[in-house]
């Protein structure tokens, strides 16, 4: 797609270049010139389009590898916050197994 667009500014601007010509005859070497000029223009900018097209899909594939990774550490969030849930379940049955059993540890010392 970037390619695409490139050749056609460049088309473009080679057609307002013929534009602004004089209507008089080219000589044969001028016109030779600027059709050689034309293609070495054309060359140059297909073989920048190709760099930015490498370099697109090279940021484009790199954008799927870190979409990917970042859903996977989406998944190891939410398994660690389900562990952690489970875990601070354990720890508020514990502590209020541990107070119940300090209740029920002063309440048999004040028997004697």
């Amino acid at each position: 797609m970037p390619k695409t667009i490139l050749v056609i500014m460049f088309a473009a601007l080679a057609a307002g270049a013929l534009a602004q010509t004089s209507d008089a005859p080219l000589s044969l070497d001028l016109a030779q010139q600027r059709a050689q000029y034309a293609r070495e223009q054309m060359a140059a900018t297909e073989r920048k389009a190709q760099a930015v097209e490498k370099t697109y899909k090279v940021a484009q594939k790199r954008f799927e590898e870190a979409k990917a990774h970042a859903e996977q550490i989406a998944k190891e969030l939410q398994q660690a916050q389900a562990e952690f849930g489970k875990a601070r379940e354990r720890h508020d049955q514990a502590y209020k197994d541990l107070t119940r059993a300090y209740d029920t540890h002063r309440g048999s010392n004040k028997r004697p």
